[in-house]
């Protein structure tokens, strides 16, 4: 990165304007802009109350590190995100491979960049073999960062490993990734929680519960989802029924997103080639897929809806109708309705 973008990001990352930095150090806003663009550079004997202005070291502004600061990294991952949400997954891509090789030191940011992007490519429409070749990216990414010596970063990227490869249905390379994962045997979140409550006070505290409360609601969401098929595949139908309506009952009390609470019946009928099932449970998913999840009527996140930014939950779900769509298109658990005209029409209507 250089002096000008270290100006600019900087500039902004603290909320100043170009005249107020001009102002501020005595000279014209011109001057400031010429600086951003890289047209010219600040004298020499304005450089220290420069980095002072924008809360930044000498060495920051000069690039003279090979790591990016927790901000740096927040900043850049905020405009990934953004990119995500307007830009083709082409140009996404692009903008972090070009980061990466800024910073191939980083681990920090080479994997926050490749969760971000992780879920990017599952909710893109890009073609397989666009897909694979991101899927390559992101892979070595990963095993780069898994080799950290950093405690955190290492075991997160075993575990997003182990994740990918289960999909890619490599399951001795996942095995041999989540073997390098300790057990968690002491929960330290209501530790945590007190901490909070004392340092930041209780609505800092239930935003943080309510968050823990999601996640686990979300891990408990796909055990049943799985408990389901284990038990279909079985042949213990009557109770996967069972824990499909109870998994119906229990997101509803989870305070879920809707859409979930169709996956489970919408797992039978398609485990049970239901042809008439299906469509009928597939309009209803993609129907509830549509609706913004209402966080904010919900005791147990409304706090937690009010941090969401309304653009990324509104793009988010219209991301998650086209993957959607593209899951039915593709996967073979849907062949049984191939060339079905009502599927057909379904899915002509939600592709508008």
């Amino acid at each position: 990165m250089n002096i000008s973008e270290q100006i600019r990001n900087y500039r902004k990352s603290v909320g100043l304007t170009q005249e107020q930095v001009a102002n501020a150090l005595g000279v014209s806003a011109s001057a400031v802009n010429k600086w951003e663009k890289g047209n010219s550079y600040p004298d020499i004997s304005t450089l220290p109350a420069l980095a002072r202005l924008l809360q930044m070291d000498m060495n920051e502004l000069f690039s003279f590190r090979e790591e990016l600061t927790d901000r740096e990294i927040g900043q850049f991952v905020n405009e990934l995100s953004e990119a995500v949400l307007e830009e083709s997954i082409d140009t996404v891509f692009e903008m972090a491979s070009k980061k990466i090789h800024e910073y191939p030191r980083c681990e920090l940011l080479i994997y926050t960049v490749a969760t971000v992007l992780n879920s990017a490519l599952i909710l893109s429409e890009t073609d397989s073999k666009r897909r694979r070749e991101y899927d390559a990216s992101i892979l070595g990414w990963l095993e780069r960062t898994a080799e950290s010596t950093n405690e955190k970063i290492r075991m997160s990227s075993e575990y997003m490993l182990a994740v990918k490869y289960t999909q890619m249905e490599e399951y001795e390379k996942a095995d041999a990734y989540l073997a390098k994962i300790p057990d968690v045997t002491i929960d330290t979140t209501i530790m945590k929680t007190n901490v909070l409550i004392r340092k930041e006070g209780e609505d800092a505290a239930a935003l943080f519960l309510e968050g823990k409360l999601m996640q686990t609601a979300t891990t408990l969401q796909n055990y049943l989802y799985k408990l389901i098929e284990i038990e279909e595949t079985t042949g213990n139908r009557q109770e996967a029924e069972q824990i499909a309506d109870l998994a119906e009952q229990i997101i509803s009390l989870c305070g879920m997103w809707k859409y979930g609470r169709v996956v489970p019946h919408l797992l039978l009928a398609l485990y049970r080639k239901d042809s008439e099932g299906s469509i009928r449970l597939i309009r209803e998913a993609l129907d509830e897929a549509r609706k913004p999840w209402d966080m904010e009527a919900s005791p147990l996140y409304y706090r937690y809806a009010g941090t969401r930014q309304e653009k990324a939950g509104s793009a988010a779900g219209e991301s998650f109708v086209r993957a959607f769509i593209s899951e039915i298109e593709t996967k073979k658990e849907y062949d049984f309705l191939k060339e079905n005209p009502e599927l057909e029409k379904i899915l002509a209507e939600y592709r508008k």
